[in-house]
């Protein structure tokens, strides 16, 4: 496994965020964008990757957000799909081990529908994403994508073994899934791990600290990803008001990549 951290996209940050991780030995970044997506450009992604190259610093994953892949508007799921051509083409450029995206939604269907949707229109892109050295990670509970129980990832993947989870613990427990029962039962689907920790206080989610600090049970964690024989990325996501910005951004990848440190062998 490798640790690593989530980055911001604009390319001054990129640098400092590259140099951060080549400085406290960290091995990739993993870049995410929503809307936005749109007006990444060629270049742009050129640039990105001059920095990781200066810094000796990997892609661990590129990551499309709320995009509806399989929308039964045909103008809304066009201009997803140009999108998700652009993930694939970005991804390569980047050098990614990993895209990340949504395995669409519509929300008045089955979940056996919503494979079928899926099955008309991910193949090809399933075959770029394979030929490109990549694996696909579908997100879950929430950014259009029909995957937001347990069930339905069963589902997907009695048609597609080869298309991974994005697994986070902490949204997965906000969810209310049972999230060490999945892990057990279906770790060696995990393409790719985020670390990030929920502090709840009195039922409510008080703070999104450094891993360690709250109450996701990551000795338990890395229990199924050891039996399972994870050997991804474990990407630190700081997060919230607080952990994701300024000082305490920084402190929360140095104390999270310490504390799952000891998990590591």
């Amino acid at each position: 496994m490798k640790i690593g951290f989530i980055a911001d996209n604009d390319l001054p940050t990129i640098e400092a965020d590259a140099r951060f991780c080549a400085e406290h030995g960290l091995a990739g970044l993993e870049f995410n964008h929503w809307g936005s997506f749109k007006d990444l450009t060629p270049d742009y992604v050129k640039q990105m990757r001059a920095i990781l190259d200066k810094y000796g610093v990997e892609c661990s994953t590129l990551g499309l957000w709320g995009w509806n892949h399989t929308a039964l508007d045909a103008a809304e799921r066009a201009a997803a799909l140009e999108q998700l051509d652009r993930l694939v083409t970005f991804g390569e450029m980047l050098g990614a081990g990993v895209v990340i995206t949504s395995a669409g939604n519509q929300p008045q269907n089955s979940t056996e529908q919503n494979v079928a949707a899926f099955a008309e229109v991910f193949p090809p892109y399933l075959d770029r994403i394979k030929t490109a050295g990549m694996k696909l990670a579908i997100y879950a509970v929430h950014g259009n994508t029909f995957t937001e129980t347990p069930a339905s990832y069963v589902s997907l993947w009695r048609q597609f073994p080869e298309v991974g989870i994005k697994c986070d613990p902490a949204n997965l427990c906000h969810d209310g899934w049972d999230y060490l029962g999945f892990l057990w039962q279906h770790g060696d689907k995990v393409t790719h791990m985020h670390i990030k920790e929920h502090l709840y206080l009195g039922g409510k989610l008080a703070a999104q600290p450094a891993a360690g600090m709250g109450c996701i049970e990551w000795g338990k964690v890395f229990c199924f990803l050891h039996e399972h024989g994870y050997d991804g990325y474990l990407t630190i996501e700081p997060h919230g008001a607080k952990w994701s910005r300024g000082e305490l951004k920084y402190k929360c990848v140095t104390l999270s990549a310490r504390y799952i440190s000891q998990f590591l062998a």
